[in-house]
């Protein structure tokens, strides 16, 4: 059994302010609610180009009563299902403006994160003062500095030593065989321990980052599984089998509680990229640099990568791990004085192994992981255990400076106070480490000033109704803007960028929809057509470039063309453009931005050619006979379409009749054309295709095609007619079934255990 020591009165009660105070130390701003952070990755801001307007978006939603399914602000259309949807998120987004509710939501994960390990420390045998530490280190860790900017791995992990204090207080109850009356008494307080971790492993899961769930869930059952394996001398009770089954279930219905993210993230899995066999070198192409084991001893010894001087290979921030040089030489000492216990040895042996997959192809132990754990193959970055090893390093440590705090104290007896001094003195060196070199990886600016609208969102309202927007080029310009800045240790320039308005930033902040996007998986058709950060598209990226040397945007002639048949209105640009017939609206601040002439979302077309591929349609796209008022390109034709063209050419050029198309309505399930067509042809879309789309003319049901490689399309007869888009998202209605089923099971649970428990106590 695991050694278990109680908090001890007012001691405990100082030991937990002193920590929540330390915690919170490194991002003290983040208490006035009016800051954000804006951490970058060099072609992006995760924080501010991903995850804030995201969830920024999604929070407005809730506040107005809808439910989050589908939004038109960003890539041309993209679900918001399979979204981070843990509660604390949610609640905090969809009750405070993005600033305050980003300070918020960072300061209770970062809480959560010290308190947990605390608790988990005292549980494994650590004094007050070493629990301190233990908060101090984790929460402080590099890994949560470093990774703060991706709000589910954090919201994921935060919760990892708080299942495991739940885990060993479950399993503690749970007596050996010799005793009988122990169940009786400690059966309903088993039964509280194990539903609420599987409330927290829920709330893990529902955070909207398998992997990081992945990584506890495999560092959970490890526990059990040692926990069980250790306790097999005293014999295996009924109580005791009971609470392993206990646990088992408790997991299932955590794991399933999120399953209104996880269906439709798979479904979205299924059109992506991912869908494809991803393999060995996929998994672990980016890699730990081993030689960064020494950042755990002195952490900029390589450089940093906030002021552009970090020399190793990519990422700084998925290989930083240091958690104070105290901390670190603590838990060495720990480690070897303690490893007897088996608290220490269970930490030793996770912290160990979880170094060795860190490590990836530098060892063969991932190797083996990989081909005879279930599901490690799924994921990439190996990196991401290093939370593991941080929540060791923080647990050995408490248990090292207990250790070194008892020898002193043998040395030094009472009432010296030489002992105690000695451990707030190594905890007081390590907040300070930590509040020194962790801070500068998450630059802090003020919210209301960083996400006012930029000059350039006025000029696009003024000029269009429904504007669209592309930023050309937006990675180049970031990355050109990381190394002017030298990293982001200024962020003025990063200020200056936001003028031209780069993705997710127009659609997320400020309403201003944009064709592309930074999303982190997306349907293969529509990277086909825009790119993303892991690799090129087969259309926009040919058609634009920036010459940095005379600081100028190069236009292919084709991309105006291309973009008129994706309905985009307007290009912004840091640059003037050279090169393509793009009309001159304004230069604004720090944008130059241009009119697409012709632009529409919504169009008739007389007529159709059928594609064999993507590639084909490309190439047509990229055509200079391409007219994307005359002809649309249909993938996956099962049916009679009418009207086809055939051949090299394309539509005649004779005048078209009059056509009329406008979009009239539109929410989060559902849009609405107005549509006259002067004969029989096809009325296209410009939103992204999607499984989960369907379409009615006149309240008849019609095929939906994906067209011009990314887009739909549908038959439209002549006259004038209703048409009707809607969308059910695949997987949301039977997740949020199960979802809803699992949390009631588990509240039931909890609440039935308290009454069993109270009972017994009378």
């Amino acid at each position: 059994m695991l050694t278990s020591v109680r908090n001890g009165g007012r001691a405990g009660i100082a030991a937990r302010v002193l920590l929540t105070i330390g915690a919170l130390l490194p991002y003290a701003r983040l208490v006035t609610l009016r800051v954000i952070y804006v951490t970058d990755d060099y072609f992006a801001s995760d924080i501010f180009n991903g995850e804030l307007p995201g969830r920024a978006m999604i929070g407005q939603l809730v506040r107005h009563g809808q439910v989050p399914v589908w939004t038109t602000q960003l890539c041309s259309g993209i679900p918001l299902v399979g979204l981070p949807a843990d509660p604390i998120g949610l609640a905090a987004f969809a009750l405070f403006p993005p600033a305050a509710a980003l300070d918020l939501y960072v300061i209770v994960l970062l809480l959560i994160a010290a308190h947990g390990a605390y608790g988990l420390a005292r549980r494994f045998g650590a004094d007050l003062t070493g629990a301190v530490l233990a908060g101090f280190a984790f929460a402080g860790s590099g890994y949560i500095a470093c990774q703060l900017k991706h709000l589910s791995i954090i919201a994921t992990v935060v919760w990892l030593p708080v299942g495991l204090e739940l885990l060993d207080r479950a399993l503690e109850i749970a007596p050996p065989a010799s005793d009988s009356a122990q169940p009786r008494r400690g059966g309903g307080r088993r039964d509280i321990y194990i539903a609420a971790f599987g409330l927290t492993f829920a709330v893990q899961v529902l955070a909207g980052f398998p992997q990081s769930a992945y990584i506890c869930a495999l560092v959970y059952g490890a526990f059990v599984l040692f926990r069980a394996i250790g306790d097999r001398r005293a014999g295996f009770s009924r109580a005791r089998l009971t609470a392993l089954t206990g646990i088992g279930a408790a997991t299932l219905l955590g794991g399933a509680a999120g399953a209104i993210v996880l269906l439709p993230l798979s479904a979205l899995g299924r059109v992506s990229d991912r869908a494809e066999a991803l393999g060995w070198i996929w998994s672990t192409r980016l890699a730990y640099w081993p030689p960064n084991f020494l950042t755990f001893l002195r952490p900029y010894i390589y450089g940093d990568i906030s002021n552009n001087t970090y020399v190793g290979p990519p990422f700084f921030w998925e290989d930083y791990g240091y958690v104070g040089l105290a901390t670190f030489l603590l838990a060495i000492y720990g480690g070897i004085r303690e490893w007897k216990r088996p608290a220490a040895l269970f930490t030793i042996a996770t912290t160990v192994v979880a170094y060795l997959f860190v490590l990836g192809q530098a060892t063969p132990v991932f190797r083996v992981a990989y081909l005879l754990i279930p599901g490690m193959s799924l994921f990439r970055f190996p990196t991401r255990f290093l939370i593991v090893v941080e929540m060791g390093l923080a647990v050995l440590a408490a248990l090292g400076l207990t250790r070194l705090r008892a020898e002193i104290a043998r040395q030094w007896q009472p009432p010296s106070r030489v002992p105690v001094l000695v451990a707030m003195g190594l905890c007081a060196i390590t907040s300070v480490d930590l509040i020194v070199h962790q801070a500068r990886q998450n630059p802090i600016v003020g919210g209301e000033e960083w996400l006012a609208a930029p000059p350039s969102v006025a000029v696009l309202r003024a000029d269009a109704a429904q504007p669209r927007t592309f930023t050309p080029g937006h990675r180049d310009l970031h990355r050109a803007t990381f190394l002017m800045a030298h990293g982001w240790s200024n962020v003025a320039p990063f200020f200056a960028l936001r003028d031209t308005l780069p993705p997710n930033t127009g659609g997320g902040f400020w309403s201003i929809p944009s064709g592309d996007c930074y999303a982190g998986i997306a349907a293969r058709w529509y990277v086909d057509v825009w790119g993303d950060h892991n690799r090129d598209g087969l259309i926009v990226s040919r058609l634009s470039a920036h010459d940095f040397a005379h600081r100028t945007l190069l236009v292919h002639p084709a991309l105006a063309n291309v973009l008129k048949a994706f309905g985009v209105t307007h290009l912004l640009s840091a640059y003037p453009q050279k090169g393509a017939p793009l009309t001159f609206v304004s230069h604004t601040g720090d944008a130059y931005i241009y009119r697409v002439d012709g632009a529409a979302r919504a169009r008739f077309v007389r007529a159709a050619r059928e594609v064999k591929d993507d590639r084909e349609a490309a190439a047509r796209l990229l055509d200079a006979r391409f007219d994307p008022d005359r002809e649309i390109l249909l993938h996956d034709v099962t049916d009679s379409i009418g009207p086809l063209v055939s051949g090299p050419g394309g539509v005649p050029a004779e005048a078209a009749p009059a056509a009329r198309a406008a979009v009239t309505y539109e929410d989060q399930r559902q849009l609405v054309v107005d549509a006259d067509a002067p004969q029989d042809g096809f009325l296209l879309l410009a939103d992204t295709y999607y499984p989960g789309w369907t379409a009615e003319v006149d309240g008849r049901a019609t095929p939906l095609y994906r067209a011009n490689l990314s887009v739909r399309g549908i038959r439209l007869p002549k006259g004038r007619h209703d048409v009707r888009f809607t969308y059910e998202p695949p997987g949301l209605a039977r997740g949020l079934l199960i979802t809803t089923a699992a949390l009631s099971a588990l509240l039931i649970w909890m609440a039935a255990a308290i009454y069993a428990d109270r009972r017994a106590r009378r």
